[in-house]
């Protein structure tokens, strides 16, 4: 009896920790976003470089139809701050922030948050038509116009580590185009956005019952060992 309790226990407690809780990408996944490049500015020439560099793939984003980060602070810049990405449909009011041309700004979704639309393996696509952005205090949203050869209007395409299934604790890739509105049709800017980071895992309710009745049990057991002990003194 005690074994069949510590080990419901020990399930219990696996099932908030294993990274294969998941075979694939789920609403109860979030995606952090990451960046280790540092960004100065040089006043002589005006014009903002990386500094420093480390070993992350960093998110970014670009505004010249490239999908190759090109002139830093004009036509790109790093995502930094970023707060972990929730796939519950839920309204995120600074998903992350960024600096374009010496001006801060900040990503959010405007009206419904990301959600996932399909996902087998070590892929999935996310509706990305609620992404906007908070720039110079106008807010634009950038959920439509995708202009690139395998994407859809407000679709993003994420990818996994091979093999990984999306788990908790996997990097991901996530890849986006769109077009930004302009009331000009001759000047309408085409927007890329990649996100790098590793999924989390948020556990879901049925989780955090068996979690609680686990702990319950361990104790309930400790309980009755102090008694026994108690008793036989």
């Amino acid at each position: 009896m005690k074994f069949t309790m510590t080990r419901i226990a020990a399930l219990a407690a696996m099932a908030i920790t294993s990274p294969g809780a998941h075979a694939v990408l789920t609403s109860f996944n979030t995606l952090s976003i990451q960046n280790d490049a540092v960004t100065s500015y040089n006043a002589t020439s005006s014009s903002f470089y990386v500094s420093s560099d480390g070993p992350m793939l960093d998110s970014f984003f670009t505004l010249n139809g490239s999908k190759t980060p090109i002139g830093i602070g004009y036509q790109y810049a790093y995502l930094y701050n970023g707060a972990a990405l929730t796939l519950t449909g839920a309204t995120q009011s600074n998903i992350a922030t960024f600096t374009l041309s010496g001006i801060s700004g900040s990503y959010e979704t405007i009206g419904t948050g990301i959600i996932i639309l399909s996902a087998s393996g070590d892929t999935a696509t996310v509706d990305m038509s609620g992404w906007g952005v908070e720039w110079n205090d106008i807010i634009t949203p950038l959920g439509t116009g995708a202009w690139s050869t395998g994407y859809t209007s407000g679709v993003g395409n994420l990818t996994c580590t091979v093999g990984s299934g999306c788990a908790a604790g996997s990097a991901y890739t996530l890849k986006y185009t769109a077009s930004v509105p302009n009331p000009d049709p001759w000047l309408v800017t085409k927007y890329y956005l990649e996100l790098h980071g590793t999924v989390g895992a948020v556990p879901e309710a049925s989780t955090y019952a068996m979690m609680l009745a686990g702990l319950g049990l361990v104790g309930a057991m400790a309980r009755r060992r102090r008694q026994a002990e108690t008793n036989g003194r």
